[in-house]
């Protein structure tokens, strides 16, 4: 026993003794490998006198040891070059450039980076000599930087003014990159092959960071605010397919537009907010609105800059012109004005035939006063349009005298409303006129009205035949309707008759946007008719499934009826999913709770339902398929589950999320709104349908006056063309426009370096 435990001792005595002799010799081997060469020394030595900027020893250094490596990198992967970079010391930076075998490598973007504007021509000139390409393009073996990155988008990113203008001076360009749909050979399919596509996108977002700055923008552009919209109309674009990158985009597009709206901001004049708004040559055709910068933003959906105040007071202003008191006016009072306008249709209509240019015809062309109007004009048209739809069917002659005058006043608006479209469309061009939904609304409902006046014009031409089937008696009635064959003309007009009419009064929703409000509540109306579609998509691939699996399952059972032998009652099969169509019917209203519970029930006849046993009164026997019954009802639960449970209430919580997105930013929505109303009236004529058919003296005047500049500016191009002028004197307005962004631009950046906080620029997070 006491032997075992010496042993055991023993044995733990001589590992522990190995041990320690392992820990001594790996302790010694460590030492020496810390012990740095005599060239690591050196090396150290030279970092240490080029960050204290010691020009003198950096001098003996390099002269007493001819084998020193200039390009040598400490262990930050920094060389002497960019710590004297770091240090602004030009005396050691022109030392070492003036050594041969001198690699630059990525001092010149450490200069970029540190704003080292002497340094960075030194540089600049120094590759100018030896390699010019290479001062173009990025670094490839840089620790910091990554390839991709040139020196003009690192000097974009950090926002560095002077440096900027001279790599661009000097020839320096930033590629835009393509749309996210191109797959062009040349630069799209290349890119995409690099990391599989991330390389790609992270180089697509550095370029994007660069061109986006607002000291890039200024630089390259004569037009910041319109290069601000079209670059933000870029991010977003890019950044709904880039969804990896897309948080990264929504910052760069707020940033974007918001540069756009500190200019505006920094006007101190209404004439200046005036010229930035209508610096855009273009014809006055038919009183065009002048401010076309207005209607670019709105395109774009230039959010913020729309509702800038100064934009808005300058819209008002071109609104309501003279008329002062229409913004004291309510809301109620305003609309008690309508009425009485339609009384004064006439002399309006005969003022601006005789007098346009009248103090009291410059009144009326008011575009708030081409509203009020209008919506004169279209009461009219909707009191003639119920009156057509709730016309007594039971009447024998529906082509009596009042009837057809009915017809005819409703067709004479439609032909105005066409003709107020075409003149829309040559005004705006079809892009920018179907891009807002509401005329693509305009446009559906006026075929619906073209379907319905085509039907009774046929219906006119067949009056005078029996509008019977062939195999109908020919003794009876032709206006009694049933004998009428479906697709007789009359009953598809008063069908297509009653979609116009709810399309009608539902256009009235479009001048909701007027009122503070109900603006925002129509804003989240089509935004959620939005949110409904998409949910359309899953709940149609939800009954598409259902009714492939029901739609057939109970068709052996159709017209069953099951005598219950204990009380005699009769029950008849349910007709639910004996077909497709019945299928899709029954599903569709079970989400509204509007089916039978009996749904899913399978009726089974009697047996011997037809035999001898029914004379004698003797019940048959009833069978039940249980099996089928099951399956039945089980899907039609699931469904009911799936869809009134799971889907409605996802679709109730995803248009409430959208409400209240509306409504958090609600004055933005409603003066975003208000402003398509006021652009819409803006550029129509001064009189509303149909009064518009009428030709007037304001019609010549303007159709001149545009001829006369369109010739103006082909005759201009003409001269340019044949004299071989590129540059020809700009117009007034233009230079007027050019002066006024560059002040714009020099109050901006003054107000940037007066910031307390200033942040050091980092190529990964700038």
């Amino acid at each position: 026993m006491s032997r075992t435990s010496s042993d055991n001792i023993e044995t733990t005595s001589v590992d522990s003794y190995v041990s320690a002799t392992d820990i001594t010799s790996s302790n010694q081997s460590l030492r020496t490998v810390k012990q740095k060469s005599p060239i690591e020394e050196v090396q150290n030595k030279f970092f240490n006198m080029v960050k204290s900027c010691d020009v003198s020893s950096v001098n003996s250094m390099l002269s007493d040891h001819k084998d020193l490596d200039i390009n040598c990198k400490n262990y930050h992967g920094m060389t002497g070059l960019n710590l004297a970079i770091e240090g602004n010391c030009e005396p050691i930076i022109d030392m070492l450039l003036a050594r041969p075998g001198l690699d630059i490598g990525d001092s010149l973007m450490y200069a970029i980076q540190n704003n080292r504007y002497s340094i960075v021509v030194k540089f600049l000139d120094m590759l100018q000599e030896t390699n010019p390409e290479k001062a173009f393009v990025g670094y490839e073996h840089s620790a910091v930087y990554p390839q991709y990155l040139t020196p003009l988008m690192l000097a974009a990113q950090c926002g560095l003014f002077r440096i900027i203008s001279l790599l661009l001076k000097r020839g320096h360009t930033i590629a835009i990159p393509h749309k996210p749909t191109c797959v062009c050979k040349e630069v799209c399919k290349s890119l995409a092959q690099l990391n599989n596509g991330l390389g790609a996108a992270e180089t697509k977002l550095s370029v994007f960071r660069a061109i986006s700055n607002p000291a890039y923008i200024s630089l390259t552009s004569d037009d910041p605010i319109l290069t601000s919209f079209h670059l933000s109309r870029m991010l977003r674009d890019h950044g709904d397919v880039d969804r990896i990158f897309k948080s990264d985009y929504q910052i760069l597009d707020l940033h974007t537009r918001l540069f756009a709206v500190n200019l505006i901001g920094l006007c101190r004049s209404s004439a200046e907010v005036e010229l930035i708004l209508s610096n855009q040559e273009g014809c006055t055709f038919f009183g065009t609105f002048p401010y076309h910068r207005l209607v670019l933003a709105m395109d774009l959906k230039q959010k913020e800059f729309v509702a800038h105040a100064y934009v808005q007071q300058t819209l008002e202003k071109a609104w309501a012109g003279d008329w002062y008191e229409w913004k004291r006016l309510g809301p109620l009072y305003k609309s008690y004005i309508v009425l009485p306008r339609i009384v004064l249709l006439p002399y309006i209509m005969l003022l601006y035939l005789l007098g346009p240019y009248t103090k009291r015809g410059q009144h009326y062309a008011l575009p708030v006063n081409r509203m009020l109007n209008y919506l004169a004009s279209y009461v009219v048209f909707l009191v003639l349009l119920t009156y057509a739809n709730n016309l007594d069917k039971t009447q024998a002659n529906q082509n009596s005298m009042y009837i057809v005058a009915l017809k005819w006043a409703l067709f004479v608006y439609f032909i105005s409303f066409v003709a107020r479209i075409f003149r829309l469309v040559c005004v705006q061009g079809p892009k920018r006129y179907f891009r807002m939904l509401w005329n693509v609304y305009d446009c559906v409902k006026l075929a619906v009205f073209a379907v319905t006046f085509v039907c009774w014009g046929l219906s006119y031409v067949n009056s005078g035949k029996a509008a019977v089937d062939d195999n109908s008696i020919t003794t009876v009635d032709p206006n009694d309707r049933r004998y009428w064959h479906w697709t007789n003309p009359v009953l598809i007009a008063e069908g297509m008759l009653a979609i116009a009419t709810v399309m009608s009064y539902l256009r009235l929703l479009f001048l909701c946007q007027l009122s503070y409000a109900l603006g925002p509540m129509q804003v989240s109306l089509g935004k959620m008719t939005t949110d409904f579609s998409r949910f359309a998509i899953l709940f149609g691939i939800i009954i598409l499934a259902f009714t492939a699996g029901l739609c057939r399952l109970y068709q052996y059972y159709d017209g069953m009826t099951q005598v219950n032998p204990v009380n005699g009652r009769e029950i008849t099969q349910d007709d639910s999913f004996v077909s497709v169509y019945s299928t899709l019917k029954t599903l569709f209203w079970g989400i509204f709770c509007m089916t039978s519970s009996t749904a899913g029930s399978v009726i089974i006849e009697n047996n011997g339902a037809n035999d001898m046993t029914a004379a004698l009164e003797e019940m048959p026997e009833v069978n039940n398929h249980y099996v089928t019954q099951a399956v039945g009802t089980l899907l039609y639960a699931i469904f009911e589950t799936l869809s009134v449970i799971i889907m409605l209430n996802m679709l109730i919580a995803t248009m409430t999320n959208t409400f209240q997105r509306v409504t958090g930013n609600s004055y933005i929505e409603w003066v975003f709104g208000r402003t398509q109303v006021f652009l819409s009236f803006s550029v129509h004529t001064d009189l509303p349908p149909p009064l518009n058919l009428i030709p007037s003296l304001r019609c010549f005047v303007d159709t001149f006056s545009c001829l006369c500049k369109c010739c103006k500016a082909g005759a201009k191009g003409f001269m340019n063309m044949v004299t071989s002028k590129a540059n020809q004197k700009k117009g007034n307005s233009e230079d007027l426009y050019k002066n006024l962004m560059s002040k714009l631009l020099k109050r901006y950046f003054r107000n940037k370096l007066t910031e307390n906080v200033v942040r050091k620029c980092s190529p990964l997070y700038s």
